[in-house]
């Protein structure tokens, strides 16, 4: 499927966002988002994705019948490749799913996020829900999006006076005494 552009008006060369006719004031995503939507790249694929959930719940069924047959065996290690590629699969698909694509209904969607998420990953959705919905309030701030550690991108260590700090990612430790840390002083 190849992509074609949507004529649109042109707005003067120069001229700021929110420009065009039908354009809201301030948007630059105004433009793509119409055209992806008249390419209809925005519809659910339920089909792709029932063969998706199937497909993986076959794998995963697969490499636990497989282990139980090789027990506690070096062989047991070849499977490591295809359990790693179901747990990505099953994060993606759950994915998909707190953003309502597989389905429009929330109490489907909440349900594949549990099986996917929860029950195959072992990871909390409301945990993840929360730490999501808060990158997509603010995509790529670095103060603001979670998913942005600009102190991370820098090395392990960072220097804070004359002593070095372990950096580690907010809400990626249990809570201690003091609440959610960002920083533990490691020297």
């Amino acid at each position: 499927m190849s992509l074609t552009a949507v004529p649109m008006p042109d707005a003067p060369p120069g001229a700021p966002p929110g420009s065009r006719p039908d354009d809201p004031p301030g948007s630059d995503f105004a433009p793509l988002l119409r055209e992806v939507r008249a390419q209809g790249l925005l519809h659910r694929r339920r089909a792709w994705y029932a063969c998706a959930v199937t497909g993986n719940l076959l794998v995963l069924s697969a490499v636990v019948a497989a282990l139980v047959h090789t027990g506690p065996s070096w062989w047991a290690l070849l499977l490591v490749v295809l359990l790693s590629l179901s747990s990505a699969r099953a994060a993606f698909l759950a994915h998909d799913a707190g953003h309502l694509q597989i389905s429009p209904n929330r109490r489907v969607g909440r349900a594949l996020q549990l099986v996917h998420g929860n029950l195959l990953l072992g990871m909390s959705q409301d945990w993840w829900n929360d730490k999501h919905n808060r990158h997509h309030a603010h995509p790529n701030h670095v103060d603001k999006d979670p998913d942005v550690a600009p102190e991370l991108s820098q090395g392990r260590h960072t220097l804070r006076g004359d002593r070095a700090h372990r950096l580690v990612p907010q809400g990626t430790r249990p809570p201690t005494r003091r609440g959610w840390g960002t920083a533990r002083q490691i020297g």
